[in-house]
């Protein structure tokens, strides 16, 4: 039986995609004690979660980009047609859902780090630096 690649021996552009993908869901469980925290503090968390969001979407890009710059041309992977697939249902799942209404008091913050985080992985499946808008 094959064992599992260490992350050392991971491709540059494989390691860039599990990286953006971690720190996205380590920041949804970082989120969860410091919600947790200021409703016990009874204050709003609509307020007080700007101050979660804004130093870790610093971090988070800043690292992201970081490993990104360290990926060179000759290591890019040509993305499959099924991620196109899956990234097209992913937005109309996304339509839907701001389409419908909500009786819960969502975070702005969460729909943003989101966002973000679409962006830095769709980034991985197409080189962003190679979309030409004028030819």
């Amino acid at each position: 039986m094959k064992g599992f690649k260490k992350h050392k021996d991971l491709e540059p552009h494989h390691r860039y995609q599990l990286e953006v993908i971690f720190l996205f869901f380590a920041s949804l469980l970082l989120l969860l004690p410091y919600y947790l925290i200021m409703e016990e503090m009874l204050v709003d968390m609509h307020i007080w979660q700007w101050y979660f969001f804004w130093p870790w979407l610093i971090f988070y890009t800043i690292y992201s980009l970081k490993i990104r710059k360290d990926i060179k041309e000759s290591e890019r992977i040509n993305p499959l047609k099924r991620p196109i697939i899956h990234w097209a249902l992913l937005g109309i799942v996304i339509v839907l859902l701001h389409l419908q209404p909500s009786t819960l008091n969502r975070l702005q913050s969460v729909d943003l780090m989101f966002v973000i985080f679409s962006i830095f992985l769709a980034d991985s499946y197409w080189d962003f630096k190679k979309i030409q808008l004028f030819k």
